[in-house]
């Protein structure tokens, strides 16, 4: 009877719950969201991602059960005065009754990647920027920050990364007891002078058990359909010496699924195991959606005292829930219908192009440039199979419809302009018109379907029940689309040559296909 009600609620709601409340399945938060830090505060758990050039930066969310995540909002509202772009990897931090967060960011005066700090008493209130905390040269990323057992505080990262004359390591240092400042001799955790084997290592974390120090790292290439990233792990009784790398790594690495699982962050349970949230390429929708949040649990060998995963050390398509009467459920429609602000914290825009300057009225939602040129505003999705909506209206002479967007010069845009329904596409700035036609409707239905992240079909409709597709046969191709290290998003557009000139959206829906059918679009060809 529990699991009918979970089927009928998801049916009612735009709720998808998995069948046996005892599991759950991987991803646990879907979408582009890679680089994840976890912590741990009483009985709530806090998550980040990174972000990369889309604002607000660094996503937060929050469980009780590390599974079912609620998007809380974000570290930054907009980038601090001193980041010029290249939001990653944020390190979650709780001290002192205070959230830390550790981030890296490529700062404007230079263009050097540095590692920032903030803080906040309330993660659903954002971040107060502290500035710039750890720079190294031509390079400093992936901060991890570990509190030993006599109360000390450490910050560790990767460094020489752009350095082609000495390999990477990884460094630390002491910090002050605030979490604000660097003190004493920094030292490196992977000494290629004493044996030290190195891969590339980023993206670490540290733990301390049973007297061990064990440090989890990724090595490989993480960012695109070549990628090879996988986890490693050492160990050693002293944390400024003697690391000893597992023989028997890799400890994760991809699998049939699930592919380049890397850098992610270990969480304790009150009850005592240990979970690894991490971020993974699905295997049809790759790069296309990006990286998501994946979940598994450590366990230890009694014998050798050697972390290991199960699923034979690749990512679990599904496994037993950490918590026990709790079911995973997922949320597959978005629906912003503007009349309030609580979709706010999932829309997006790109900080290279100008802030778009939005009103709600009782219209819908107005969106035009703060300059000239493009602006766009749109989410995540949360897997590559999905339809989105809109309605616009046909006024005024700019572009105004949606979009699937890679970068400001990488698109597909479907919308209207100067009273005429258009599709056409960026490829490396070039622009190339699909489709025209004029139309004299008052405004029209938007729609745009997109199987694996790639292949799109585009539909338009006056009054939503005759719908007008393009093309007939055949789907748009969007290899062009991702960008590196970035997921493609959706949503809506204006490109305009007068400020003033604002597209008007009623609303924007988007219902993700977790079971994608294949089947469902023509194949591909244009």
């Amino acid at each position: 009877m529990k699991k009918l009600i979970l089927l009928l609620l998801a049916c009612s709601t735009g709720m998808a719950a998995v069948e046996d409340e005892r599991v759950y399945v991987n991803p646990v938060i879907a979408g582009d969201y890679p680089d994840p830090t976890v912590i741990r505060v009483g009985d709530d758990y806090y998550a980040a991602a990174t972000s990369s050039d889309f604002a607000p930066n660094y996503p937060l969310f929050h469980s009780r059960d590390l599974v079912n995540w609620e998007r809380t909002g974000a570290v930054f509202d907009a980038p601090p005065p001193w980041v010029a772009g290249d939001c990653w990897a944020p390190e979650l931090f709780f001290n002192n009754g205070m959230y830390y967060v550790y981030y890296t960011a490529r700062r404007k005066s230079d263009n050097v990647s540095c590692i920032g700090v903030a803080v906040t008493d309330d993660p659903r209130k954002g971040f107060t920027d502290r500035g710039v905390l750890v720079e190294w040269g031509s390079e400093a990323i992936d901060a991890f920050v570990f509190r030993d057992d006599d109360g000390s505080l450490y910050i560790s990262w990767k460094a020489y990364g752009l350095d082609a004359s000495r390999p990477i390591e990884l460094l630390a240092s002491e910090l002050t007891p605030d979490g604000l400042s660097l003190q004493g001799t920094h030292f490196s955790l992977t000494p290629h002078d004493r044996g030290w084997q190195g891969k590339g290592d980023e993206g670490h974390c540290i733990v301390k058990r049973d007297g061990y120090y064990y440090l989890f790292y990724s090595v490989g290439g993480c960012c695109d359909n070549r990628c090879d990233y996988r986890v490693e792990v050492a160990r050693s009784k002293i944390l400024k010496d003697g690391w000893v790398q597992y023989d028997e790594n890799p400890i994760l690495q991809g699998g049939e699924r699930w592919k380049c699982s890397g850098h992610g962050t270990v969480v304790q349970t009150p009850d005592g195991r240990y979970f690894y949230l991490y971020h993974a390429y699905h295997e049809s929708d790759f790069e296309f959606v990006g990286r998501q949040c994946l979940l598994d649990e450590i366990r230890w060998d009694d014998d050798t005292h050697w972390p290991r995963f199960g699923n034979g050390g690749h990512p679990s398509l599904q496994a037993e829930m950490p918590v026990e009467n709790t079911f995973q459920q997922r949320e597959t429609v978005f629906y912003d219908d503007f009349t309030s602000a609580e979709k706010e914290i999932y829309w997006l825009r790109d900080v290279n192009l100008p802030e778009p300057v939005i009103e709600k009225d009782g219209q819908g939602l107005k969106i035009a440039p703060s300059r000239p040129g493009i602006c766009f505003r749109g989410v995540n999705p949360q897997t590559g199979s999905y339809v989105a909506e809109t309605f616009v209206l046909n006024k005024g002479e700019n572009f105004k419809g949606l979009c699937v967007y890679g970068n400001r010069v990488n698109l597909f845009a479907w919308g209207l302009e100067n009273g005429r329904i258009e599709l056409y596409k960026l490829m490396d700035g070039n622009k190339t018109v699909l489709f025209s036609q004029a139309t004299d409707a008052s405004g029209i239905y938007l729609r745009v379907t997109s199987v694996d992240g790639r292949y799109f079909h585009v539909q338009w409709s006056p009054d939503r029940e005759e719908w007008h597709a393009y093309p007939e046969t055949g789907s748009l191709d969007g290899h062009f689309l991702p960008q590196w290290g970035k997921g493609v998003r959706c949503g809506l557009m204006v490109a305009a040559d007068r400020a003033d000139d604002a597209g008007i959206f009623s609303f924007f829906r988007m219902e993700s296909r977790f079971t994608p059918p294949r089947a469902y679009l023509p194949e591909a060809g244009s």
